[in-house]
């Protein structure tokens, strides 16, 4: 997953500058999903599953998902009777510090704490279900 750079990345129909812009996404740090790369561009797939080019360096590694249900609770603990931190609506963007046992750490500047992976979109289903560093196994 990458996120957008600034408030405002076209993807394009295809890897150059040459193609038209599909899209224009006006959200600093939307999250993507990289299904493909050629050159400096990244073919990338939207949380409503539009695919596209985006110029790589309009991209940036940092982490970011999008909450997909009509609220989010933030709660302080990896638990769902664990107290409360805050509430986050459909289509915020949270910072992703890590995830485990099917529940993410989010940060925002109001807010910090868990949600499940289920109500957010930008992780994968393996990253979402990793155990926490102590519980994995080094090979």
């Amino acid at each position: 997953f990458v996120t957008t750079k600034s408030a405002k990345v076209n993807m394009r129909l295809g890897p150059g500058r040459e193609y038209p812009v599909a899209w224009v996404y006006k959200k600093k740090h939307f999250p993507l999903k990289v299904v493909a790369e050629f050159d400096v561009w990244r073919k990338v797939e939207d949380p409503d599953g539009s695919t596209g080019w985006i110029h790589s360096p309009l991209l940036t590694l940092q982490r970011f998902v999008l909450v997909t249900e009509a609220v989010a609770e933030i709660r302080a603990a990896p638990e769902a009777d664990a107290a409360l931190t805050g509430v986050a609506e459909r289509g915020v963007l949270l910072e992703l510090l890590y995830c485990e046992k099917g529940w993410c750490r989010l940060s925002h500047e109001k807010a910090r704490g868990w949600v499940p992976a289920s109500l957010i979109w930008g992780v994968l289903e393996s990253e979402a279900d990793s155990p926490p560093e102590a519980d994995r196994k080094t090979p």
